[in-house]
């Protein structure tokens, strides 16, 4: 592939990818700053993100609750202590955040989370908010290759609606793209979740931690694409059923924890308990049978879901791939280890490697924290410099991909196949010989995208998913095969 299809360049002094909760804070706080900056997303409209599709559910600890918050986080999920002490400490922001965008809230069970009408619709009300105090946001850029230079970062993205590589430099680069649950098959996430940004900062030195780490989320409908809330996963009173109604879920301490929506400390035990009914073929369903039908009307216009989901008085779930906690190290400056000036926010960091990774309301606490922290730092460091490379050191990989010309290649077939090993992956702890018989296949596999697959366009973009996807794939594979030789 000739340099010279690289048809745009532009030079800004921070470049923030992503526009979720964490990519926006970041900008909000900039903008605050007076600072110059640029925020891409892949997407082909900026509100397309997890946080978008979130209650916006907070954690904010009571100054007497912090400490207990950030042991469990470090016991119970594995977080790095300096970071997870940073982000609670600081936790007072987000009130700050809050009350600065004009946005009312109320209190939960562990936090806070905007008002609204519908409550599912809390993501959507910041998002909102941000976006109107931002620079635009550009859309419809993939980050296909990063480059480290003594001054700063080279990206190179793939504009999917103009078909044109566009290369960018900048001293500061914030990656907020979120994490790779796009990757399976069944996940309630934004599409673009599918973790490049983890396998380009890592090629430039980032390290990875963790990335067995996801966290399934118990209460799906349409195939995985949506969240029941708690409010009216309640109204079962914690009676899940076969299809014949016959009771499944016999723990009354959870039955009891669910029916109260005080469930989500126990969310490992009520996964343990799906996997199970999974295992043996049973179909799950919450027992609506003695809800009250006007209080269960009500619950669904409050909690955004529609009363069609009601079939015989019951609600068939599945539990669905929610988000990742392996990430990109970080220090408690959200600052990547080994790579300065290159910072990493939201769910794209590290969050942790026991259990679920993280605890439920920490996604957007540390979006907004570490936003501050980032913008601030960055605005009293300041080191600029438009100095960098006229060319790329060697053709990026990923290019490789890209032709005018489509083929044949059968794209969803691999991408299928690749999502069914990575939930294999996941559910259970695989042996030594196994692992490194799938990570043979996925090497084999790669090689064959790279020798067979080319497009361009939307086409384009699919082929780069499935490239990244084998590299996060075999990220999970050594990440098992760490805990392998550790137990």
């Amino acid at each position: 592939m000739k340099q010279n299809i690289i048809s745009v360049e532009h030079y800004t002094p921070i470049l923030i990818v992503g526009t979720g909760i964490s990519g926006l804070a970041v900008a909000y706080y900039l903008s605050k700053n007076h600072m110059k900056y640029m925020i891409i997303t892949k997407k082909n409209a900026p509100k397309q993100s997890n946080s978008f599709l979130s209650a916006a559910n907070t954690r904010v600890p009571s100054e007497n609750e912090i400490n207990d918050i950030i042991n469990l986080t470090i016991d119970k999920c594995g977080a790095d202590r300096p970071v997870i002490e940073t982000l609670y400490r600081n936790s007072g922001i987000i009130i700050d955040f809050f009350e600065e965008l004009g946005i009312p809230y109320e209190k939960t069970s562990f936090g806070i989370m905007p008002e609204c009408l519908i409550k599912s619709h809390g993501g959507k009300k910041l998002i909102n908010s941000l976006l109107q105090r931002i620079e635009q946001p550009m859309c419809n850029k993939i980050l296909i290759h990063l480059e480290k230079s003594d001054h700063g970062v080279i990206a190179l993205f793939y504009d999917t609606q103009s078909d044109q590589f566009i290369r960018i430099y900048t001293n500061y680069l914030v990656l907020a793209t979120g994490g790779y649950a796009g990757q399976f098959s069944y996940n309630d996430n934004s599409p673009g979740s599918t973790g490049e940004a983890h396998i380009l900062a890592k090629k430039i030195g980032a390290r990875l931690k963790g990335m067995s780490t996801v966290m399934c989320h118990p209460w799906s409908i349409y195939n995985g694409r949506q969240i029941l809330l708690g409010g009216v996963v309640s109204m079962s009173q914690g009676k899940i059923v076969d299809k014949e109604g016959v009771q499944l879920l016999k723990d009354d301490h959870i039955s009891d924890a669910i029916a109260c929506d005080d469930y989500h400390e126990m969310i490992d035990e009520i996964l343990k308990f799906q996997l199970d009914c999974i295992k043996q073929k049973k179909d799950m369903y919450l027992d609506l049978s003695h809800a009250d039908e006007n209080l269960l009307n009500e619950k669904f216009k409050k909690y955004g879901s529609s009363p069609n989901i009601v079939k015989n008085k019951r609600i068939k779930i599945t539990p669905t791939m929610h988000y990742s906690s392996g990430g990109i190290e970080i220090n408690a400056n959200a600052e990547v280890i080994n790579l300065n000036r290159v910072f990493v926010t939201g769910e794209a960091q590290f969050n942790g490697d026991l259990g679920m990774g993280r605890i439920p309301g920490q996604a957007f606490a540390s979006g907004i924290v570490f936003g501050k922290l980032i913008a601030d730092k960055i605005t009293n460091e300041g080191v600029f410099s438009t100095q960098y490379q006229p060319s790329f050191k060697d053709p990026p990989e990923t290019m490789r991909l890209y032709s005018k010309e489509n083929n044949d290649f059968p794209i969803e077939e691999f991408q299928k196949k690749l999502s069914a090993l990575m939930m294999d992956l996941t559910a259970c702890h695989s042996s030594v010989v196994p692992l490194l018989f799938h990570k043979k296949k996925l090497q084999e596999s790669q090689n064959i995208i790279l020798r067979r697959a080319r497009g361009w366009g939307k086409r384009y973009e699919d082929i780069l998913t499935l490239f990244f996807g084998y590299f996060v794939a075999m990220e999970i594979i050594e990440d098992l095969e760490g805990k392998n030789q550790n137990i």
